[in-house]
């Protein structure tokens, strides 16, 4: 693989992988309990830009509606206020990611 920075992002998650795997084995917990699932969104949302030539904008918005509909998902919806509090994090899990994508980006120029 070219992109060393892909590269140590996937390391970095079989290793958290392993590791959530292991507590759960160690506390006798279902082992998909307390599951990364958001660092693997994240790490796929990051390559929709990368692999294809979509806009900033877009991949953005993407992010955003895909962040907060799993925000309203597992966080429940009760009232305008948890709405408004969903939309910050989907925006800050946004924002993340599209970090992870301009970095992922730098490493293909490696």
């Amino acid at each position: 693989m070219k992109n060393q920075v892909i590269r140590n992002f996937l390391v970095f998650i079989g290793f958290w992988l392993l590791i959530e795997v292991g507590i759960n084995l160690f506390q006798n917990k279902p082992i998909l309990n307390n599951f990364p699932w958001e660092i693997f969104l994240m790490f796929l949302l990051a390559l929709i830009p990368v692999t294809t030539q979509i806009k900033d904008k877009y991949a953005i918005s993407i992010d955003f509606v895909v962040f907060f509909i799993y925000m309203i998902i597992t966080g429940g919806y009760d009232n305008l206020s948890s709405l408004i509090v969903l939309a910050l994090m989907a925006a800050l899990l946004t924002a993340i990611t599209m970090f992870i994508a301009r970095q992922f980006k730098k490493g293909q120029n490696l």
